[in-house]
């Protein structure tokens, strides 16, 4: 069954009715989807809900006229949509301040149906190629953030969201918890059953993260077979719930597995616990890390200062 072709969609915007009604049955008759709005506020409202290809506006309009519009819209764009103006503005002037405003091409009114076809055509390649190159960008930041294995973030993600949080705590004081995971004896998995069904591990634990975290924490993969969490705005008695949940699912979801049930250990510190210009969260999480092997696995242990007393004060 053969796909429908794209139909670009065109935002109208424009304080006159019978104008805005002939600018989208124009736009209708070369192909397009429109969306008209006769207010600025609704057009606010459908370029947030939608997803546009062009935005077609008048540039005098009450309140808030069109070149003050194109900022607001530009402000609230994650991607690059051209914008023409319809306009009876043909001085010198107003085309200055069409361009300066953010405005890709204007068109004079009353416009000819040909004219207006062959600069809507004109954007309309703009934004597929513009489009083209921002999903570009996209896969080349997977590739750059992301686990390929896990598909959650890696330890360069890991390493400047950690510098963010921790900015954001020194500032505004917001809490912030960190829980190590490790896979209990994961060398034997690999060794026993091969290194594909290990893959298979890391994956199963990353999808594990990834659905069972709350919105506010992030996975990463922190290496190997070790991976992390950050909790934001949590302190670390609520993150012991996080990381135990899960701990509870890895084995769980692994019993079923070929290789038997599988268990991970967790180090668990938050911002809450320890002197930052004393000790690091990751070495504190490390440490209750440590303790968690060493008291027999498959357990989440609270940083507490006993675990590095040389480098953590609580």
């Amino acid at each position: 069954m053969e796909h429908e072709p794209y139909r670009a969609h065109v935002l109208v915007v424009d304080d006159d009715r019978l104008a805005a009604d002939e600018s989208a049955t124009q736009l209708r008759a070369l192909g397009c989807e429109v969306t008209v709005c006769h207010t600025w506020t609704r057009a606010v409202e459908a370029f947030a809900r939608l997803e546009f290809d062009l935005v077609l506006m008048d540039a005098v309009m009450p309140t808030v006229d069109g070149f003050r519009l194109t900022k607001l819209l530009r402000e609230r764009s994650k991607t690059y949509v051209p914008i023409v103006f319809l306009t009876s503005l043909a001085d010198a002037a107003s085309r200055r301040r069409c361009e300066e405003s953010g405005a890709d091409d204007l068109l004079i009114k009353p416009t000819e149906r040909s004219e207006l076809g062959f600069r809507v055509r004109s954007m309309l390649r703009i934004r597929r190629l513009t489009r083209q190159l921002e999903l570009q960008q996209e896969a080349l930041q997977r590739l750059v953030y992301v686990d390929a294995l896990t598909g959650i973030g890696n330890r360069r993600a890991f390493d400047e969201r950690l510098t963010r949080e921790l900015d954001r705590h020194r500032s505004e004081g917001l809490a912030l918890s960190l829980l190590l995971l490790d896979i209990d004896h994961f060398k034997n998995v690999n060794d026993t059953h091969g290194h594909p069904l290990g893959d298979e591990l890391l994956a199963a634990l990353g999808s594990i993260l990834a659905a069972e975290t709350r919105k506010g924490d992030v996975p990463f993969r922190y290496g190997g077979e070790e991976f992390a969490i950050l909790c934001t705005g949590t302190p670390s008695q609520e993150a012991i719930l996080v990381a135990q949940r899960v701990r509870r699912t890895f084995s769980r979801v692994t019993r079923e597995a070929c290789c038997g049930v599988q268990t991970v250990s967790v180090g668990v510190c938050g911002t809450d616990q320890i002197d930052l210009r004393a000790c690091s969260l990751v070495s504190a999480a490390d440490a209750a890390l440590y303790r968690a092997k060493k008291e027999g696995r498959d357990r989440v242990c609270l940083h507490r200062a006993s675990d590095d007393p040389e480098l953590c004060v609580a």
